[in-house]
Formats: C-alpha cells, structure tokens, sequence
C-alpha cells in the first residue's frame, strides 16, 4: 500500500504489524445496539484498551470498528510516533500543514445513492445506552466550508438517525461549526454538510484541533497524515470530500428548524439531555462495498481520549508555556472527563503556582478544576498527584475559586444565575497549588539510594 493512501485500512493494519497486543477482532456475533458497548465498558473496567474490531454484527454484513482513542499508544501511533512525545508531535505537524491533494474518484465512491436511494436507517447505526433517544453515529466527521469557499471547518457532533433522509445534530453554538451554522442561519440559507465515517484516525483528530476560527481542517489534516489528503468530487455539495473515506453522507442542515434530540451518553458519564437541535437532511450517500463502519464508543474512554488528547493538552501546554518557560508538562486526566487539568512545573519563585494555575482556568473554558505541582511529581500517575494535595496543600492558603465562570452546558452540576444543576454552563471554577513554598526547609520524600534504585530489577527475582 503506498504511503498516499492512508485511510483507516492502513492505520489497522499498521496496528497490527507493529503493536499486536492493541488489536482485538471479536469473531463472536454481537447485537447492533449495546452490546458493543458493554464489551467494550467492560475491557476498560480490567484496564484494557485495545482497537477493537466487531466481525459479525447482527442485521449488517460489515464490521465494525471502535475504541480507536481509548489508549494514548494507540493515538500516538496515528501520528506515527512514541506516545509520550505525541503532543510535541501533534504540534510540530500543525506547525506543517499540507495542501489537499484533488483525485477524480476514490474508494468512497464504489456505491453512489443519491434523493430517494438514500436511507440512513440501511447504515449499521447502533444504540449505545438504554436511555439514548435512538442510534446515533457517534464518530461522524462533520465537514462545512467556510465563508470563503476555499477552505472547511471539521467537527464531530452527535448525529441521531431519525428517519431514512433526516437526524438531529447537538452542535454546541460556542464551537466554530456551531457559528457557521449561525451564520448560515442569518441568510435563511441551509448549511452544507458532510459526515464522514471511518477514515484514518489523525483525520479525526484533526476535527478536534483548536486553531483559529477560518483554518483550513483539510490543510491540517494533512500536516497530521504527513502527507496531503486526498479529496474526490462529491454528489450533491460545493466543496469535495476525503476519497479515502469509508462512508460519505451529504447533506445540509436546515435554517431555522429544531426538533427534539437526546438524551446521549455523553463524555460526562452521564446523559445530555433532551434538546432542540437542528436538524441533518440527507442528500446523498457513497461508500466503499465492503465499508467498516466506525462507532466511537460514547461515555467510554474513546469519547475522552479523543476530545482531549492530544488536541487539548497540547494546545494548553504550548499557550502556557509561551507565558511561563518553567512549565513542564500539561495532562488531562481522563476520570476527570476533560473538566480536570494537572500542571507540572519547575518552581522557582513563590507566587508561580497560582500564576500559572489563573492562565490555565483562563485559557481552556472547558476546564473547572487545575492542580499545579512541583516536577518531583509525575502528573501521569494520580495517586502521586493525590498524594501531593495531600501533604503540601493548606485549603486557605493554596486553593482559590472563581464563581460565575463559563464551561459546558452538558455538564449537569452547571448553573445559571438564579438555578443551581440546570446544565446552562456556568461553573465555579477552582485552582489547588501543592507545590512546595520555595526558600523553606521542608520535608524530603522518603526515597533509596539511587545505585541501588537503577541495580535492583524486578525479573532477576520475580523470574519469568
């Protein structure tokens, strides 16, 4: 396969060639709706995160795929690297972005249905949790142009399949598709759309990226490949779409129109509630024959893994350390469902905790809760984070809040200003500095002497 066509084939197989132990086919039958998703609950529970691939789904013919961004190894080798320097990666590539490259066809284009050919319930769409107001493609692409007519915009939205030619899609106003939709909505004029289903993983993460309002997502995409992505004409839009995709759905969002949505299993653990959202009409729909659909596994450590790494923790260390050169490292814990931040950092003056504690809070709206620590502390491991709250924080000294500050409606501790719990999207925000004062004696951690740490290795005892 040459190195052009990445797509999500390649990204398996490379899997599979190179870390064996993260690729798990399921050759045992399973039902569309939730059982996938109580397999793959319950890989997690026993601390396992491989890609997993579904053979034999009932009422579909393809295999499905998932858990793609459950484990940071399996996210890293999207972007061909090591996982631990996978952020400095991800910024690196998008300091690069490459030019989409325009193919005539491509393998998206195999089965064409446009108008009344065109039936969304014929996707294998699963239901994931028992409350979900219907099947939902959960890892769908969503592909608008700009105002410009040159360049596009990716997000990922929750999709509910309604019926054979519409759904209704959760596109929060605050994020750039959510404005192109406000835009489009200012004219009376119908927002164009593609979803794209299955593709190569960086394809995806690049959806998540945090770049400025009017970036070219395909020229990013490309710096995230390593290579330009290739694009093919679609049916039924103005702007073409990836050739190396699974499935293509074209269509347009309607002005103006809302319709019941949700509940869905959110990123929260919890279910977004019911709303009125804008609603998806189908034009057209092409894939390859033998498509593997990809179902991002809601509420579940894919949903976090891929909304927060690497996009989020890559972007806040890299704005936060152009403020303060002595941070360290940034993480997104993924129990703390995107809403918690550790901070580690080289403390040189009193002060530079909480500095950097305000700067994080206020770069990241999503974030409510920031621990700093000193670099003795590795901010991968909680319980040294925990540990760290524990013996160097004084609560009325190193934690502070900041009431009234905004983060995410789908947050059901949020409020508004007369309503507690009411998921309208402000929050009481709060930073923990547990570093240690600089200046002062203070207690040294217990440790054993460093040639005897380096000479001491466990398989000489335990034995195979």
């Amino acid at each position: 396969m040459q190195n052009h066509h990445k797509d999500l084939r390649f990204y398996l197989a490379s899997v599979q060639k190179q870390a064996p132990e993260l690729c798990l086919k399921v050759k045992r039958k399973v039902d569309l709706h939730y059982e996938m998703t109580a397999f793959v609950k319950k890989l997690g529970a026993r601390d396992r995160d491989p890609v997993v691939q579904f053979m034999q789904v009932s009422g579909t013919e393809h295999q499905i795929v998932s858990n793609l961004f459950a484990s940071r190894k399996a996210i890293a080798m999207a972007l061909d690297c090591k996982f631990e320097d996978m952020n400095a990666t991800y910024l690196d590539r998008l300091k690069n972005p490459m030019a989409p490259q325009i193919v005539n066809d491509g393998p998206v284009k195999e089965v064409v249905c446009i108008g009344k050919d065109v039936d969304l319930t014929s996707l294998p769409v699963p239901k994931h949790h028992e409350e979900d107001a219907g099947p939902y493609i959960s890892a769908g692409v969503c592909i608008v142009q700009q105002p410009d007519g040159r360049t596009v915009n990716m997000g990922m939205y929750r999709f509910m399949i309604s019926g054979s030619h519409e759904g209704g899609m959760f596109i929060n106003p605050i994020h750039h598709g959510g404005e192109l939709l406000r835009q489009a909505e200012m004219r009376n004029e119908p927002l164009e759309m593609a979803v794209v289903v299955g593709h190569h993983p960086a394809l995806v993460i690049a959806s998540q990226n945090n770049e400025p309002f009017g970036t070219d997502d395909y020229a990013l995409a490309g710096g995230l490949l390593d290579e330009p992505l290739l694009l093919a004409p679609s049916e039924t839009l103005s702007f073409p779409v990836p050739a190396m995709s699974e499935i293509v759905i074209e269509g347009e969002l309607l002005p103006g129109v809302r319709k019941d949505e949700g509940p869905f299993g959110e990123y929260t653990m919890y279910y977004g509630m019911r709303r009125k959202s804008p609603v998806f009409r189908a034009r057209a729909i092409t894939h390859r024959r033998d498509y593997i659909f990809h179902d991002l596994i809601p509420s579940s450590r894919e949903h976090l893994g891929l909304w927060v790494t690497p996009s989020k923790e890559a972007n806040l260390y890299k704005k936060i350390k152009a403020v303060f050169p002595t941070l360290k490292e940034v993480r997104l814990p993924l129990n703390g469902s995107g809403y918690h931040a550790y901070v580690c950092i080289e403390k040189v003056r009193d002060g530079d905790g909480k500095n950097i504690l305000l700067t994080l809070l206020g770069s990241e709206y999503m974030l409510k809760h920031a621990v700093v620590v000193d670099d003795d502390i590795d901010i991968h491991n909680d319980d040294q984070v925990l540990w760290a709250i524990s013996t160097r924080v004084q609560a009325d000294k190193d934690i502070f809040m900041v009431p009234g500050a905004r983060s995410s409606v789908l947050d059901p501790s949020s409020y508004g200003i007369d309503s507690v719990f009411s998921g309208e999207g402000m929050v009481t925000k709060m930073g923990i500095d547990a570093t240690k004062p600089v200046g002062l004696k203070f207690a040294t951690k217990a440790k054993v002497p460093q040639d005897v740490w380096e000479k001491i290795k466990l398989e000489d005892f335990l034995g195979s």
